[in-house]
Protein backbone atom coordinates (compact mmCIF):
# COMPACT_ATOMS: atom_id res chain seq x y z
CA UNK A 1 0.00 0.00 0.00
CA UNK A 2 2.64 2.33 0.93
CA UNK A 3 4.83 1.47 -2.80
CA UNK A 4 1.16 2.57 -4.24
CA UNK A 5 0.62 5.59 -2.49
CA UNK A 6 4.48 7.00 -3.11
CA UNK A 7 3.26 5.99 -7.12
CA UNK A 8 0.03 8.37 -6.63
CA UNK A 9 2.11 11.13 -4.93
CA UNK A 10 4.89 11.15 -8.04
CA UNK A 11 2.30 11.10 -10.67
CA UNK A 12 0.85 14.21 -8.89
CA UNK A 13 4.14 15.52 -8.48
CA UNK A 14 4.94 15.21 -12.82
CA UNK A 15 1.35 16.24 -13.63
CA UNK A 16 2.03 19.84 -11.54
CA UNK A 17 5.00 20.25 -13.42
CA UNK A 18 3.20 19.83 -16.98
CA UNK A 19 0.35 21.11 -15.85
CA UNK A 20 -1.29 18.45 -17.78
CA UNK A 21 -1.98 14.59 -17.26
CA UNK A 22 0.83 13.84 -19.95
CA UNK A 23 4.26 13.59 -18.18
CA UNK A 24 7.12 15.13 -19.63
CA UNK A 25 9.21 13.44 -17.04
CA UNK A 26 11.98 15.96 -18.22
CA UNK A 27 10.80 18.65 -16.32
CA UNK A 28 11.95 17.27 -13.39
CA UNK A 29 15.40 18.00 -14.54
CA UNK A 30 18.66 16.39 -15.85
CA UNK A 31 22.14 16.62 -15.08
CA UNK A 32 23.22 17.18 -11.97
CA UNK A 33 25.01 20.58 -12.82
CA UNK A 34 21.86 22.27 -14.31
CA UNK A 35 19.91 21.20 -11.33
CA UNK A 36 21.80 22.84 -9.30
CA UNK A 37 21.46 26.67 -11.10
CA UNK A 38 18.23 26.11 -10.63
CA UNK A 39 17.70 24.33 -13.65
CA UNK A 40 18.66 27.56 -15.27
CA UNK A 41 20.48 26.66 -18.57
CA UNK A 42 18.55 27.77 -21.64
CA UNK A 43 21.22 30.39 -22.56
CA UNK A 44 23.73 28.88 -21.23
CA UNK A 45 23.73 24.86 -22.32
CA UNK A 46 27.25 23.85 -23.94
CA UNK A 47 28.09 19.90 -22.65
CA UNK A 48 25.88 16.91 -23.63
CA UNK A 49 22.98 18.28 -20.47
CA UNK A 50 22.05 20.23 -23.28
CA UNK A 51 20.04 17.78 -25.25
CA UNK A 52 17.39 18.10 -22.43
CA UNK A 53 17.55 22.11 -21.75
CA UNK A 54 18.60 23.46 -25.12
CA UNK A 55 20.23 21.85 -28.38
CA UNK A 56 21.30 23.96 -29.78
CA UNK A 57 24.48 24.62 -27.14
CA UNK A 58 25.78 20.98 -28.79
CA UNK A 59 27.26 23.12 -31.13
CA UNK A 60 30.07 23.97 -28.47
CA UNK A 61 31.16 20.27 -28.12
CA UNK A 62 34.86 19.72 -30.25
CA UNK A 63 34.95 16.12 -28.99
CA UNK A 64 32.86 13.71 -27.73
CA UNK A 65 30.91 14.53 -24.50
CA UNK A 66 28.88 11.57 -22.42
CA UNK A 67 26.67 12.94 -19.00
CA UNK A 68 24.99 10.84 -16.51
CA UNK A 69 22.35 11.23 -13.68
CA UNK A 70 21.27 9.36 -10.93
CA UNK A 71 18.73 10.21 -7.72
CA UNK A 72 15.55 9.05 -5.98
CA UNK A 73 12.85 10.96 -5.54
CA UNK A 74 10.46 10.65 -2.67
CA UNK A 75 13.48 8.16 -1.21
CA UNK A 76 11.23 5.20 -3.69
CA UNK A 77 11.55 6.49 -7.38
CA UNK A 78 14.23 6.40 -8.88
CA UNK A 79 15.07 8.90 -11.54
CA UNK A 80 18.13 8.56 -14.01
CA UNK A 81 19.48 9.85 -17.50
CA UNK A 82 22.18 9.60 -19.96
CA UNK A 83 23.23 11.92 -22.79
CA UNK A 84 25.94 11.30 -25.23
CA UNK A 85 27.26 13.80 -28.09
CA UNK A 86 29.70 13.55 -30.95
CA UNK A 87 30.69 15.83 -33.28
CA UNK A 88 30.53 14.88 -37.14
CA UNK A 89 31.55 16.56 -40.22
CA UNK A 90 27.70 18.15 -40.96
CA UNK A 91 27.26 19.28 -37.17
CA UNK A 92 26.78 17.24 -33.72
CA UNK A 93 24.16 14.22 -33.02
CA UNK A 94 23.33 13.55 -29.48
CA UNK A 95 21.53 10.55 -27.68
CA UNK A 96 19.94 11.07 -24.79
CA UNK A 97 17.42 8.69 -21.98
CA UNK A 98 15.52 10.03 -19.17
CA UNK A 99 13.83 6.60 -16.79
CA UNK A 100 11.93 7.36 -13.69
CA UNK A 101 10.45 4.22 -11.77
CA UNK A 102 9.42 2.10 -8.94
CA UNK A 103 9.00 -1.28 -8.67
CA UNK A 104 7.02 -3.99 -6.08
CA UNK A 105 3.81 -2.14 -6.30
CA UNK A 106 0.79 -4.34 -4.72
CA UNK A 107 -2.13 -5.06 -6.64
CA UNK A 108 -5.26 -5.24 -4.55
CA UNK A 109 -8.55 -6.04 -3.72
CA UNK A 110 -11.35 -4.87 -1.43
CA UNK A 111 -13.39 -7.66 0.36
CA UNK A 112 -16.13 -5.89 2.05
CA UNK A 113 -18.15 -7.69 5.51
CA UNK A 114 -20.59 -7.20 7.87
CA UNK A 115 -17.55 -5.92 10.34
CA UNK A 116 -14.35 -5.20 8.67
CA UNK A 117 -13.13 -4.14 4.78
CA UNK A 118 -10.35 -6.82 4.08
CA UNK A 119 -7.95 -5.70 1.46
CA UNK A 120 -6.21 -8.45 -0.44
CA UNK A 121 -2.96 -8.72 -2.44
CA UNK A 122 -3.16 -10.61 -5.84
CA UNK A 123 -0.10 -9.73 -6.86
CA UNK A 124 2.62 -6.54 -7.76
CA UNK A 125 3.73 -4.16 -10.73
CA UNK A 126 6.53 -2.23 -11.77
CA UNK A 127 5.55 1.59 -13.18
CA UNK A 128 8.15 3.13 -15.55
CA UNK A 129 7.99 6.48 -17.78
CA UNK A 130 10.64 7.23 -20.41
CA UNK A 131 11.92 9.24 -22.76
CA UNK A 132 14.37 8.67 -25.63
CA UNK A 133 16.06 11.11 -27.25
CA UNK A 134 17.57 12.22 -30.96
CA UNK A 135 19.37 15.06 -31.12
CA UNK A 136 21.04 17.46 -33.85
CA UNK A 137 22.93 20.59 -33.83
CA UNK A 138 24.56 23.04 -36.03
CA UNK A 139 25.76 26.80 -36.55
CA UNK A 140 23.94 29.20 -38.69
CA UNK A 141 26.93 31.79 -38.14
CA UNK A 142 29.54 31.68 -35.92
CA UNK A 143 27.50 33.26 -33.01
CA UNK A 144 24.36 31.51 -33.98
CA UNK A 145 23.46 27.85 -33.63
CA UNK A 146 19.90 25.98 -33.62
CA UNK A 147 19.04 22.20 -32.49
CA UNK A 148 15.92 20.10 -32.36
CA UNK A 149 15.06 16.77 -30.53
CA UNK A 150 12.96 13.83 -31.50
CA UNK A 151 11.39 12.11 -28.66
CA UNK A 152 9.59 9.16 -28.09
CA UNK A 153 7.50 8.76 -24.85
CA UNK A 154 6.72 5.30 -23.33
CA UNK A 155 5.17 5.02 -19.80
CA UNK A 156 3.30 2.37 -18.63
CA UNK A 157 2.88 -0.77 -15.37
CA UNK A 158 4.44 -4.23 -15.89
CA UNK A 159 1.13 -6.01 -14.80
CA UNK A 160 -1.63 -4.91 -17.65
CA UNK A 161 -4.76 -7.12 -17.01
CA UNK A 162 -7.43 -6.53 -15.06
CA UNK A 163 -7.46 -3.03 -14.08
CA UNK A 164 -4.56 -2.20 -15.42
CA UNK A 165 -4.70 -3.57 -18.76
CA UNK A 166 -4.50 -0.70 -21.25
CA UNK A 167 -2.19 0.88 -18.94
CA UNK A 168 0.64 1.54 -21.13
CA UNK A 169 1.71 4.23 -23.50
CA UNK A 170 3.69 5.36 -26.48
CA UNK A 171 3.75 9.39 -27.34
CA UNK A 172 6.15 11.40 -29.98
CA UNK A 173 7.12 15.26 -29.66
CA UNK A 174 9.21 17.63 -31.20
CA UNK A 175 11.90 19.83 -29.66
CA UNK A 176 13.49 23.27 -31.07
CA UNK A 177 15.95 25.46 -29.65
CA UNK A 178 18.21 28.71 -30.37
CA UNK A 179 21.70 29.90 -28.70
CA UNK A 180 22.81 33.49 -29.43
CA UNK A 181 26.41 34.22 -28.06
CA UNK A 182 26.88 37.76 -29.28
CA UNK A 183 30.53 37.69 -27.04
CA UNK A 184 31.96 35.62 -25.38
CA UNK A 185 30.67 37.14 -21.92
CA UNK A 186 27.32 36.72 -23.18
CA UNK A 187 25.01 33.83 -24.12
CA UNK A 188 20.58 34.05 -24.73
CA UNK A 189 19.09 30.84 -25.72
CA UNK A 190 15.16 29.78 -26.68
CA UNK A 191 14.13 26.70 -26.14
CA UNK A 192 10.75 25.44 -27.39
CA UNK A 193 9.59 22.06 -25.88
CA UNK A 194 6.61 19.65 -27.21
CA UNK A 195 5.81 21.97 -30.66
CA UNK A 196 4.69 19.00 -32.75
CA UNK A 197 1.07 19.81 -33.47
CA UNK A 198 -1.48 16.41 -32.20
CA UNK A 199 -1.74 16.22 -36.22
CA UNK A 200 1.08 15.37 -36.74
CA UNK A 201 1.70 12.92 -33.96
CA UNK A 202 2.54 15.29 -31.22
CA UNK A 203 0.40 13.45 -28.34
CA UNK A 204 0.44 10.50 -25.93
CA UNK A 205 -1.59 7.25 -27.13
CA UNK A 206 -2.36 4.67 -24.68
CA UNK A 207 -3.52 1.26 -25.43
CA UNK A 208 -7.06 1.72 -24.21
CA UNK A 209 -7.54 3.83 -27.09
CA UNK A 210 -7.26 7.28 -24.82
CA UNK A 211 -4.90 10.39 -26.28
CA UNK A 212 -3.96 13.38 -24.78
CA UNK A 213 -1.76 16.11 -25.84
CA UNK A 214 1.82 16.23 -24.70
CA UNK A 215 2.09 20.18 -23.25
CA UNK A 216 4.36 22.69 -25.01
CA UNK A 217 6.58 24.78 -22.55
CA UNK A 218 8.99 27.77 -24.07
CA UNK A 219 12.22 28.76 -21.84
CA UNK A 220 13.89 32.06 -23.08
CA UNK A 221 17.34 32.23 -21.01
CA UNK A 222 20.54 34.11 -20.78
CA UNK A 223 24.00 33.43 -18.97
CA UNK A 224 26.61 35.84 -17.78
CA UNK A 225 30.00 35.24 -17.49
CA UNK A 226 30.46 37.74 -14.49
CA UNK A 227 34.63 36.49 -13.61
CA UNK A 228 36.82 34.80 -15.92
CA UNK A 229 39.18 34.82 -19.00
CA UNK A 230 36.72 34.34 -21.25
CA UNK A 231 34.17 37.00 -18.63
CA UNK A 232 33.71 40.83 -18.51
CA UNK A 233 36.68 40.79 -15.83
CA UNK A 234 39.30 37.92 -15.38
CA UNK A 235 40.25 37.70 -11.63
CA UNK A 236 43.03 34.73 -10.87
CA UNK A 237 41.71 31.55 -12.19
CA UNK A 238 38.57 31.68 -10.85
CA UNK A 239 35.26 31.78 -12.43
CA UNK A 240 31.80 33.49 -11.52
CA UNK A 241 28.66 32.72 -13.88
CA UNK A 242 25.34 33.99 -13.54
CA UNK A 243 22.06 32.03 -15.36
CA UNK A 244 18.47 33.72 -15.33
CA UNK A 245 15.53 31.69 -17.63
CA UNK A 246 11.91 32.88 -17.83
CA UNK A 247 9.47 29.30 -18.33
CA UNK A 248 5.90 29.87 -19.57
CA UNK A 249 3.66 27.40 -21.04
CA UNK A 250 1.27 29.61 -23.71
CA UNK A 251 -1.53 26.99 -23.89
CA UNK A 252 -2.73 26.44 -20.49
CA UNK A 253 -3.31 28.91 -17.72
CA UNK A 254 -0.10 28.38 -15.87
CA UNK A 255 2.07 31.54 -14.65
CA UNK A 256 5.29 31.92 -15.58
CA UNK A 257 8.27 30.85 -13.41
CA UNK A 258 11.75 32.10 -13.09
CA UNK A 259 15.33 29.52 -13.03
CA UNK A 260 18.07 31.31 -11.61
CA UNK A 261 21.31 29.81 -10.88
CA UNK A 262 25.13 31.09 -9.62
CA UNK A 263 28.43 28.95 -10.51
CA UNK A 264 31.45 29.97 -8.68
CA UNK A 265 34.71 28.01 -9.76
CA UNK A 266 37.31 28.46 -6.91
CA UNK A 267 39.93 26.81 -9.18
CA UNK A 268 40.11 25.01 -12.74
CA UNK A 269 38.46 21.62 -10.18
CA UNK A 270 36.26 22.62 -8.13
CA UNK A 271 32.72 24.89 -8.71
CA UNK A 272 30.26 25.46 -5.86
CA UNK A 273 26.58 26.49 -7.37
CA UNK A 274 23.39 27.45 -6.08
CA UNK A 275 19.83 28.41 -7.74
CA UNK A 276 16.33 29.11 -7.40
CA UNK A 277 13.66 26.39 -9.30
CA UNK A 278 10.27 28.13 -9.14
CA UNK A 279 7.61 25.22 -10.11
CA UNK A 280 3.52 26.06 -10.06
CA UNK A 281 1.46 24.43 -7.71
CA UNK A 282 -1.95 24.55 -6.74
CA UNK A 283 -3.25 26.58 -3.33
CA UNK A 284 -6.91 27.13 -2.18
CA UNK A 285 -6.68 30.35 -4.15
CA UNK A 286 -5.95 29.07 -7.26
CA UNK A 287 -2.44 28.82 -8.71
CA UNK A 288 0.76 29.58 -6.74
CA UNK A 289 4.08 28.89 -6.94
CA UNK A 290 6.99 27.12 -5.28
CA UNK A 291 10.52 28.27 -4.29
CA UNK A 292 12.67 25.31 -4.47
CA UNK A 293 16.19 26.28 -3.51
CA UNK A 294 18.78 24.58 -5.27
CA UNK A 295 22.65 23.64 -4.80
CA UNK A 296 25.91 21.91 -5.63
CA UNK A 297 29.18 21.38 -6.37
CA UNK A 298 31.54 19.94 -9.01
CA UNK A 299 34.71 18.16 -9.04
CA UNK A 300 36.95 18.04 -12.18
CA UNK A 301 39.75 16.24 -12.96
CA UNK A 302 41.29 14.76 -16.61
CA UNK A 303 37.89 15.31 -18.48
CA UNK A 304 36.24 13.56 -16.04
CA UNK A 305 33.25 15.63 -13.94
CA UNK A 306 31.29 14.19 -10.32
CA UNK A 307 28.42 16.68 -10.40
CA UNK A 308 25.95 16.66 -6.67
CA UNK A 309 22.92 18.26 -6.40
CA UNK A 310 20.94 19.76 -3.75
CA UNK A 311 16.80 20.10 -5.23
CA UNK A 312 14.07 21.16 -2.59
CA UNK A 313 10.64 19.93 -4.45
CA UNK A 314 7.76 21.86 -2.25
CA UNK A 315 7.76 22.52 1.35
CA UNK A 316 7.90 18.48 2.48
CA UNK A 317 11.02 17.54 3.99
CA UNK A 318 10.14 14.41 1.67
CA UNK A 319 10.38 15.81 -1.23
CA UNK A 320 14.34 16.84 -1.12
CA UNK A 321 15.97 15.14 -3.61
CA UNK A 322 19.93 14.38 -4.07
CA UNK A 323 21.30 13.52 -7.66
CA UNK A 324 24.52 12.90 -8.81
CA UNK A 325 26.11 12.98 -12.41
CA UNK A 326 29.61 11.77 -13.70
CA UNK A 327 30.76 13.01 -17.35
CA UNK A 328 33.59 12.75 -19.73
CA UNK A 329 34.71 15.59 -21.93
CA UNK A 330 37.79 15.79 -23.58
CA UNK A 331 39.49 18.84 -22.25
CA UNK A 332 42.66 20.32 -21.18
CA UNK A 333 44.58 18.66 -18.56
CA UNK A 334 44.04 21.18 -15.83
CA UNK A 335 47.45 22.42 -14.85
CA UNK A 336 49.16 21.21 -11.57
CA UNK A 337 50.28 23.30 -8.70
CA UNK A 338 53.61 23.30 -9.86
CA UNK A 339 53.25 24.68 -13.10
CA UNK A 340 51.01 27.05 -11.82
CA UNK A 341 53.82 28.05 -9.68
CA UNK A 342 56.21 27.65 -12.26
CA UNK A 343 54.66 29.86 -14.91
CA UNK A 344 53.90 32.57 -12.03
CA UNK A 345 57.39 32.70 -11.16
CA UNK A 346 58.39 32.83 -14.92
CA UNK A 347 56.29 35.78 -15.54
CA UNK A 348 58.41 37.78 -12.72
CA UNK A 349 61.45 36.50 -13.76
CA UNK A 350 60.40 37.90 -17.94
CA UNK A 351 58.83 41.23 -16.37
CA UNK A 352 62.20 41.66 -14.75
CA UNK A 353 64.24 40.62 -17.59
CA UNK A 354 61.81 42.85 -20.11
CA UNK A 355 62.77 45.61 -17.86
CA UNK A 356 66.26 45.06 -18.24
CA UNK A 357 66.33 44.86 -21.75
CA UNK A 358 64.47 48.16 -22.06
CA UNK A 359 61.41 46.78 -23.95
CA UNK A 360 58.99 48.92 -25.67
CA UNK A 361 56.26 49.73 -23.39
CA UNK A 362 52.18 51.11 -24.66
CA UNK A 363 50.61 53.67 -23.27
CA UNK A 364 47.22 51.76 -24.05
CA UNK A 365 48.42 48.13 -22.99
CA UNK A 366 47.61 46.98 -19.46
CA UNK A 367 50.07 45.45 -17.68
CA UNK A 368 47.91 42.32 -17.57
CA UNK A 369 46.43 42.70 -21.33
CA UNK A 370 46.67 38.96 -22.78
CA UNK A 371 48.95 39.59 -25.81
CA UNK A 372 50.86 42.43 -23.73
CA UNK A 373 54.55 40.06 -23.55
CA UNK A 374 53.92 39.23 -27.52
CA UNK A 375 52.94 43.26 -28.77
CA UNK A 376 56.04 43.91 -26.63
CA UNK A 377 58.72 41.14 -28.01
CA UNK A 378 57.52 42.15 -31.88
CA UNK A 379 57.97 45.42 -31.27
CA UNK A 380 61.44 45.26 -29.85
CA UNK A 381 62.19 43.32 -33.04
CA UNK A 382 61.04 46.09 -35.08
CA UNK A 383 58.10 44.09 -36.72
CA UNK A 384 55.30 45.72 -34.90
CA UNK A 385 55.46 49.34 -34.25
CA UNK A 386 52.96 51.78 -32.79
CA UNK A 387 51.45 55.25 -33.65
CA UNK A 388 53.02 58.66 -32.98
CA UNK A 389 51.45 59.09 -29.31
CA UNK A 390 53.00 55.99 -28.01
CA UNK A 391 49.96 53.69 -28.52
CA UNK A 392 49.42 50.44 -29.89
CA UNK A 393 45.56 50.09 -30.85
CA UNK A 394 45.45 46.76 -29.83
CA UNK A 395 41.79 46.19 -30.85
CA UNK A 396 42.12 47.65 -34.30
CA UNK A 397 41.68 45.52 -37.11
CA UNK A 398 44.35 44.91 -39.83
CA UNK A 399 43.85 45.22 -43.09
CA UNK A 400 44.92 43.13 -46.26
CA UNK A 401 47.66 45.77 -46.76
CA UNK A 402 48.79 46.02 -43.25
CA UNK A 403 48.96 41.78 -43.01
CA UNK A 404 51.42 41.77 -46.50
CA UNK A 405 53.62 44.52 -44.76
CA UNK A 406 54.08 42.31 -41.70
CA UNK A 407 54.88 39.52 -42.56
CA UNK A 408 57.38 40.81 -44.92
CA UNK A 409 58.62 42.57 -42.09
CA UNK A 410 58.87 40.01 -40.37
CA UNK A 411 61.08 37.94 -42.34
CA UNK A 412 63.19 41.04 -43.30
CA UNK A 413 63.17 41.01 -46.77
CA UNK A 414 64.20 43.88 -48.84
CA UNK A 415 60.86 44.93 -50.64
CA UNK A 416 61.59 47.28 -53.29
CA UNK A 417 59.04 49.32 -55.44
CA UNK A 418 57.13 47.41 -58.05
CA UNK A 419 58.07 47.85 -61.85
CA UNK A 420 54.22 48.09 -62.80
CA UNK A 421 50.59 48.37 -61.04
CA UNK A 422 49.92 45.09 -59.01
CA UNK A 423 46.07 45.32 -59.55
CA UNK A 424 43.69 47.69 -60.49
CA UNK A 425 43.24 48.63 -56.56
CA UNK A 426 46.78 48.79 -56.16
CA UNK A 427 49.45 50.91 -58.60
CA UNK A 428 53.06 51.11 -57.92
CA UNK A 429 52.93 54.05 -55.88
CA UNK A 430 50.67 52.53 -52.95
CA UNK A 431 52.57 52.71 -49.65
CA UNK A 432 51.92 48.67 -49.09
CA UNK A 433 53.10 47.94 -52.74
CA UNK A 434 56.23 46.74 -52.27
CA UNK A 435 55.08 44.37 -49.48
CA UNK A 436 52.27 43.02 -51.14
CA UNK A 437 54.29 42.39 -54.16
CA UNK A 438 56.96 40.66 -51.83
CA UNK A 439 54.05 38.59 -50.20
CA UNK A 440 52.49 37.72 -53.76
CA UNK A 441 55.61 36.35 -54.85
CA UNK A 442 56.48 34.37 -51.66
CA UNK A 443 53.22 33.08 -52.08
CA UNK A 444 51.74 34.03 -48.30
CA UNK A 445 48.62 35.46 -49.78
CA UNK A 446 46.51 36.17 -52.90
CA UNK A 447 44.35 38.45 -54.80
CA UNK A 448 40.54 37.89 -55.30
CA UNK A 449 39.01 35.91 -58.51
CA UNK A 450 37.93 39.80 -59.72
CA UNK A 451 41.64 40.31 -60.01
CA UNK A 452 41.74 42.68 -57.48
CA UNK A 453 43.71 42.80 -53.99
CA UNK A 454 41.01 45.20 -51.57
CA UNK A 455 44.03 46.24 -49.69
CA UNK A 456 41.94 48.50 -47.08
CA UNK A 457 39.51 45.73 -46.69
CA UNK A 458 39.52 44.48 -42.88
CA UNK A 459 40.77 41.09 -42.48
CA UNK A 460 38.19 37.79 -40.84
CA UNK A 461 40.11 35.20 -38.53
CA UNK A 462 39.26 32.73 -40.96
CA UNK A 463 41.46 33.94 -43.89
CA UNK A 464 44.20 35.48 -41.43
CA UNK A 465 45.08 32.10 -40.18
CA UNK A 466 45.41 30.95 -43.95
CA UNK A 467 47.68 33.53 -44.17
CA UNK A 468 49.61 32.53 -41.35
CA UNK A 469 50.17 28.81 -41.79
CA UNK A 470 51.08 29.24 -44.95
CA UNK A 471 53.48 31.64 -43.61
CA UNK A 472 54.84 29.10 -40.68
CA UNK A 473 55.42 26.87 -43.65
CA UNK A 474 52.17 24.39 -41.75
CA UNK A 475 51.65 20.98 -43.51
CA UNK A 476 47.72 21.33 -43.77
CA UNK A 477 46.37 17.70 -43.31
CA UNK A 478 45.00 15.62 -46.21
CA UNK A 479 41.96 15.12 -44.12
CA UNK A 480 40.46 15.35 -40.27
CA UNK A 481 37.99 13.81 -38.41
CA UNK A 482 36.49 16.19 -35.79
CA UNK A 483 35.70 19.62 -35.71
CA UNK A 484 39.09 21.95 -35.07
CA UNK A 485 36.79 24.11 -33.22
CA UNK A 486 32.83 23.99 -32.13
CA UNK A 487 31.98 26.44 -34.68
CA UNK A 488 34.56 24.92 -37.59
CA UNK A 489 32.87 21.91 -39.18
CA UNK A 490 35.31 19.33 -40.87
CA UNK A 491 33.79 20.83 -44.53
CA UNK A 492 34.54 24.63 -43.52
CA UNK A 493 37.09 25.78 -46.94
CA UNK A 494 39.60 26.45 -43.78
CA UNK A 495 39.08 23.50 -41.72
CA UNK A 496 42.09 22.14 -42.63
CA UNK A 497 44.70 25.59 -42.59
CA UNK A 498 43.20 26.36 -39.20
CA UNK A 499 43.75 22.54 -37.99
CA UNK A 500 47.01 22.82 -38.60
CA UNK A 501 47.50 25.94 -36.87
CA UNK A 502 46.00 24.70 -33.91
CA UNK A 503 48.11 21.60 -34.19
CA UNK A 504 51.04 23.61 -34.18
CA UNK A 505 50.40 25.99 -31.30
CA UNK A 506 49.37 29.32 -33.14
CA UNK A 507 46.21 29.33 -31.65
CA UNK A 508 46.05 28.70 -27.49
CA UNK A 509 44.59 31.96 -27.38
CA UNK A 510 41.21 30.67 -28.89
CA UNK A 511 41.67 27.73 -25.91
CA UNK A 512 37.91 27.06 -25.02
CA UNK A 513 36.32 29.53 -27.29
CA UNK A 514 34.62 29.28 -30.83
CA UNK A 515 36.79 30.43 -33.61
CA UNK A 516 34.38 33.20 -35.06
CA UNK A 517 35.90 32.96 -39.11
CA UNK A 518 34.13 36.03 -40.06
CA UNK A 519 35.30 38.38 -36.85
CA UNK A 520 37.80 41.38 -37.72
CA UNK A 521 41.44 40.14 -37.54
CA UNK A 522 42.83 42.50 -34.97
CA UNK A 523 46.56 43.66 -34.26
CA UNK A 524 46.70 42.22 -30.97
CA UNK A 525 45.68 38.44 -32.33
CA UNK A 526 48.32 39.50 -35.31
CA UNK A 527 51.34 39.77 -32.46
CA UNK A 528 49.90 36.55 -30.38
CA UNK A 529 49.68 34.42 -33.77
CA UNK A 530 52.93 35.57 -35.14
CA UNK A 531 55.02 35.52 -31.95
CA UNK A 532 53.79 31.50 -31.53
CA UNK A 533 55.60 30.74 -35.03
CA UNK A 534 59.04 28.98 -34.97
CA UNK A 535 60.50 31.85 -36.93
CA UNK A 536 59.61 34.33 -34.60
CA UNK A 537 60.02 32.17 -31.26
CA UNK A 538 63.97 32.16 -32.38
CA UNK A 539 64.07 35.63 -32.98
CA UNK A 540 62.37 36.71 -29.64
CA UNK A 541 64.39 33.73 -27.89
CA UNK A 542 67.69 35.63 -28.99
CA UNK A 543 66.35 39.11 -28.36
CA UNK A 544 66.21 37.82 -24.46
CA UNK A 545 69.66 36.16 -24.36
CA UNK A 546 71.43 39.49 -25.48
Amino acid sequence: MKKFLFLLVFIVLICSFSWAISADIGEIGVGARPLGLGKAYAGFAGDASAIFLNPAGLCENSEMNIISMSGKLLNEISYISLGITNPVSFGTLGFGYINAGTSGIPLTTLSVTTTEVVINQYGATDYSSAIYYLSFANNLTSNLSYGTNIKVFTQGFSQTTGSLEGGTGLGTDLDFGIKWKPRNAISAGIMLQNILPTTFGGKFSWKSGFEEAIPAVVKVGSSFNVLGDDGFRAFRDQKLLFNLDLEMMPLHPRPGVWHAGLEYWLNPWLALRAGLDQKPKATESGIGIDNNMTGGVTLKHRGFSFDYAYHQYGDLTDNIAHFFSIGFQAEKEPKKLKEIIKEKVERIFKTELKEAKGLKHFNDIDEDYWAKDSIEYLAALGIMAGYPDNSFHPEQPLTRAELAALLVKAKGFEAAKPDQDLFPDVNIDHWAAPYIDMALKRKYISGYPDLKFRPWKEVVRAEAIVVFSKFAGLMEPSSISTNPFPDITQNHWAARFITAAKQAGLLEYLSGYNFEPEKSFTRAEAAEVLSKTEFAKEKIKELLKK
